[in-house]
């Protein structure tokens, strides 16, 4: 079953990003992008919906984005 999740949240925009010093992104990350719900479930922020149920699943999402990282900024 997939969800369909509207939302009028907001976010950082691309020069506002790559002007934030690393201090100031990764608070960003820990308290507007993701979050750890109340059965140990990792969250998207913005919609709320899952990105990773299970440890292994914890696991591939941090084995795509060490993949992805050289194609990312400069």
């Amino acid at each position: 079953m997939r969800l369909k999740v509207e939302t009028d949240s907001s976010a950082a925009d691309i020069p506002e990003m790559r002007e934030m010093p690393a201090g100031e992104y990764l608070q960003y990350v820990k308290s507007e992008l993701f979050f750890i719900d109340h059965h140990d479930v990792l969250r998207s922020a913005m919609g709320e919906y899952p990105l990773a149920v299970t440890k292994e699943q914890i696991k591939l999402l941090i084995q795509y984005l060490q993949e992805v990282q050289a194609r990312v900024g400069a």
